[in-house]
């Protein structure tokens, strides 16, 4: 028996979301203003819709932000995005200075919380393949 892949996991999954510049600017920008749809998105970062939503579909299926679909009051309802917290993690008023000094650091942190939450799942699973191969060789 080989050994497992270890390429599929949510630690590379993580690494995929914050290895490019816009994915970690528009969790950013999620983290900071609440639930965005991918239009509103794309004109934030002067992209293609596709392109945006490309990156979005990469972040949800990390487990970095989650989808809704809201009703309008006309047309076809709306598929938004928002961080794992929801809506509910929207950064605190305040003196705007500080409001931006204090939103960069709390991306930080909820960026490298979440980075440690999965590479501990890596190493546990690591050490689980270290174990049956241990098993096996005797």
């Amino acid at each position: 028996m080989g050994v497992p892949e270890l390429g599929d996991d949510a630690a590379t999954r993580t690494a995929k979301v914050l290895s490019l510049p816009t994915r970690a600017a528009i969790l950013s920008l999620l983290l900071r203003s609440g639930a965005k749809t991918v239009k509103e998105i794309a004109e934030v970062f002067a992209i293609h819709p596709n392109v945006a939503r490309a990156h979005l579909d990469l972040m949800v299926e990390a487990g970095f932000l989650a989808t809704e679909t809201r009703r309008r009051s006309k047309g076809r309802p709306a598929k938004v995005y928002f961080t794992w917290e929801g809506e509910a993690g929207q950064m605190p008023d305040g003196d705007p200075v500080e409001k931006k000094q204090r939103n960069e650091l709390e991306v930080e942190l909820r960026m490298l919380e979440r980075m440690l939450t999965d590479a501990m799942s890596q190493l546990v699973r690591v050490r689980e393949l270290m174990g049956e191969s241990k098993e096996e060789t005797t």
